[in-house]
This record gives C-alpha cells, sequence and structure tokens, in this order.
C-alpha cells in the first residue's frame, strides 16, 4: 500500500465537483461526487437522537446499499428545520438525479453549517446546474473546499494497495472530509466521503468501514460536543476488476472468508485513521495535536472509556495549550485525585496505585506517585512545546489497549464559537 495523489477522485471512474451557490458569502459551498456506474455503497451516521433532515433522509436511502453520487452542502447544516428540512433534503436528491440523469434513489446528501436554518434551494439548485459540467477525475480539491466549515485546511487522502486481480493496476480509496468544532467521539461532527474502485460484496464494505470508524473517526475528540449531521459515506464501484472481496456469516456473526478482506481493511483504515487525525490537527484554535494511548487495561472498554475520559479532560487541554507538565490533571482525566468521581463516571477497573504515566518518554508518575518531578520539571516542559504530544497511560491490570487523539483548548476556541451565531 502506497499513498497517492487524488483524493477522491483517485479510484477509476469517480468524478467530483466544488461550487459556490450562494449559501456562504464568498466560499465554495457545493459539493458534488459521482461514480460513472451504480456503486456498492454503506454510510454511517451519528448517534445523536437529534438527528438532522439530510440525515433522517440518506440513512433511508442507504438500506438498498447502492448509491451513484453524493450531493453536499456547507453553510446550513439542515438540521432542527421539521419537515420542511426532510423535504428540502429530498428535493437536493431529486434535483441532482435530475441533472446527472440517474434515479432519485442513487444521491446521498449531507449538510454541515449553521442549525435552525431553512435551506437556501433555490441557490442549492443553481448550483447543482453549475457543478454538472465541472465534474472531473481532477477536482476533489474542489469538492474538499466546499464542505468545509471552520476548518481551516482540506482534508483529503487517496491511497492504492496491491489486491488479486483478473487484469493489470491496484486498488485505489480516496476520501475527504471535514471538521474541526463539536468533535466527540460517536463519529465527531464532521462528514467524511470515501470511494474505491474495489469489487466487494456489500456485507465486506459494510463490515469494512465499520471497523475503520471504530478505529479512527470514534477515536477523536476536540471539545466533547456531539452534532447532529455526522455523516460517513463509501461507495465501491467494482472498476478496479480485482477478485470479489468477500464474507460469510456464521451463527449470526460476520467471519471473513477472503484472506484479501484483510488488505482492503488495513487500506481503508489507513485513509479514515489519516483523515481523522487531520480533523483533530485542524481543530478550532488547537496548537498542538495530543496522542493518548492506554495500555494494561483489563478489558477493552475500560481501556477506551479511560482514553476517552482523558482526551475529554478540560483541566488537560488547557493544560496541553499553557505547556505545563501537570501529571495530576492526566490523572485527573482518568478519574484519580482532584476529581475522584470521574472514575465512577466512566465505569472502568482501574487502581491508582498502578497507574503509570509517560509523556513521550519521560516517566512521570509510576505507580500513581510523581517520579521525581523537580528532575524532569525541565524535560516535560521542552516535551510539551513540541506541536504533537504523546500521552502513555500504563494501567497495569490487563492486555487491553487503545489510542484517542485530541487536542489542546485555547482561548482561539472560544473566539470561534463566540462568533459562530
Amino acid at each position: 500500500m502506497k499513498e497517492i495523489q487524488g483524493g477522491i477522485t483517485a479510484p477509476q471512474g469517480f468524478k467530483a465537483a466544488g461550487v459556490h451557490c450562494g449559501i456562504k458569502r464568498n466560499k465554495p459551498d457545493l459539493a458534488l461526487i459521482y461514480s460513472e456506474i451504480p456503486a456498492t455503497s454503506w454510510g454511517m451516521f451519528t448517534t445523536n437522537k437529534v438527528k438532522a433532515a439530510p440525515v433522517q433522509v440518506s440513512i433511508k436511502k442507504i438500506r438498498s446499499r447502492r448509491a451513484q453520487a453524493i450531493l453536499a452542502n456547507s453553510g446550513n447544516a439542515n438540521a432542527c428545520t421539521g419537515e420542511k428540512g426532510i423535504q428540502d433534503a429530498q428535493k437536493m436528491a431529486r434535483l441532482a438525479a435530475q441533472e446527472l440523469g440517474i434515479k432519485e434513489e442513487m444521491v446521498l446528501v449531507a449538510s454541515t453549517g449553521y442549525i435552525g436554518k431553512p435551506l437556501p434551494m433555490l441557490q442549492i439548485g443553481a448550483g447543482i446546474k453549475q457543478a454538472k459540467p465541472l465534474l472531473s477525475s481532477k477536482k476533489s480539491e474542489e469538492a474538499a473546499k466546499a464542505i468545509l466549515t471552520t476548518d481551516r485546511v482540506i482534508k483529503e487522502i487517496a491511497v492504492e494497495t496491491d489486491i488479486p486481480r483478473r487484469g493489470k493496476g491496484k486498488v485505489k480509496i480516496g476520501g475527504i472530509a471535514k471538521g474541526a468544532g463539536m468533535i466527540s467521539p460517536s463519529l465527531a461532527t464532521m462528514l467524511c466521503f470515501i470511494t474505491t474502485d474495489a469489487c466487494i460484496t456489500e456485507d465486506a464494505l459494510e463490515e469494512a468501514i465499520r471497523l475503520a470508524v471504530n478505529k479512527s473517526f470514534n477515536q477523536i475528540s476536540i471539545d466533547g460536543d456531539m452534532s447532529t449531521n455526522d455523516t460517513v459515506y463509501i461507495m465501491a464501484n467494482g472498476l478496479a476488476r480485482n477478485k470479489r472481496i468477500k464474507t460469510w456469516r456464521k451463527k449470526k456473526k460476520l467471519r471473513v472468508k477472503d484472506e484479501n478482506f484483510d488488505y482492503f481493511c488495513q487500506a481503508l483504515d489507513f485513509v479514515c485513521i489519516s483523515l481523522a487525525k487531520l480533523i483533530v490537527r485542524d481543530g478550532e484554535g488547537a496548537t498542538r495535536f495530543m496522542e493518548v494511548k492506554v495500555k494494561g487495561a483489563a478489558f477493552p472498554k475500560d481501556a477506551r472509556r479511560i482514553a476517552k475520559a482523558v482526551a475529554n479532560s478540560t483541566l488537560l487541554k488547557t493544560a496541553m495549550a499553557a505547556t505545563h507538565s501537570n501529571w495530576g490533571r492526566v490523572m485527573a482525566g482518568l478519574g484519580v485525585g482532584r476529581v475522584m468521581a470521574a472514575l465512577g463516571a466512566a465505569h472502568a477497573k482501574i487502581d491508582p496505585n498502578k497507574v503509570d504515566i509517560y509523556f513521550d518518554e519521560i516517566l512521570a508518575v509510576k505507580g500513581g506517585i510523581g517520579v521525581g518531578i523537580d528532575l524532569v520539571e525541565k524535560r516535560l516542559r521542552e516535551v510539551l512545546k513540541e506541536d504533537e504530544i504523546r500521552i502513555t497511560i500504563q494501567l497495569n491490570q490487563g492486555s487491553c489497549q487503545t489510542t484517542f487523539w485530541g487536542c489542546d483548548l485555547t482561548e482561539q476556541y472560544v473566539k470561534i464559537n463566540k462568533r459562530y451565531v
């Protein structure tokens, strides 16, 4: 597997466009992604009880496991807009289908931006007409720009991987994403669109994207807030003509039959984890990228709950912004010390007297006790000045582990969200 150029248009048979239709003042705000042939597809959505109209509409559409296009807008989330919002989301799909000459049920929709405002459908309709002739296999970046909100940079990636084929060439996977604020596990506040020319069955594609999301987008946090619009779509059109990747079911559990599934999953995991990290690095007001690794947990769920608690700790995030080597705040994130109550909230098995904490390779805590803080203070301060900070928490209670990604919390985050009205 290797990283290549091209984003979502790197796989064979995919085109994209991004235009400014007038939802925003002067930035691209409408993205169209199109497959030359119908594609095996799947989607994952926010677990928030309050779901935006495009999420409600597309949850029903994705059950067919077939799609040929994705239409997404930024600047307006079409959330909390009632029945009118549902009708507008359906109209988005209908207008795109008419322009592309495909069936309405083959168009998935997504929206992001301000909550509670009706969509400006005249502008969206005009934007679709504008985008259709601009569809190109070289316009991934334009589509990536069109889905941004408070993001500072575009987020796209593409890879190719060896999977045995009937012909020549390689299977390719491409993706674009957006997200910078209201980011919390359970898909975070984000949109992500993934394309691949792999030939893969419906069950295998669904299982692959579920596994990838759990390793990536469900393992990030910027501010602990959950959105109404989180969406991940994947479309596989099969134009690579590789030997079809399959799975089989036994006693209602999905089991891998084809070893090529592993190769595909490795590439898909890389794409999703890379995009997830780009989201965290671009967090609103963020200046430092933080990796929290929990090792030695008794159960997988304990490792994840603890990593999430630490990554979401406001005390720790502000300490990272101020370059404080305050290991006590890491312990606080675990539910030990000043905020012991958080331990019960995390419902995780932990013995504070067995906990070791490292900042990069520097041991700061051994058995729940600071290791010569005066001696390591200078080294810790140097580590915490870096753009990337790795925190490793060894629980010494088992063999389970996980990794979470987050960022610091700065005054700039508050300023951005004060004016986002």
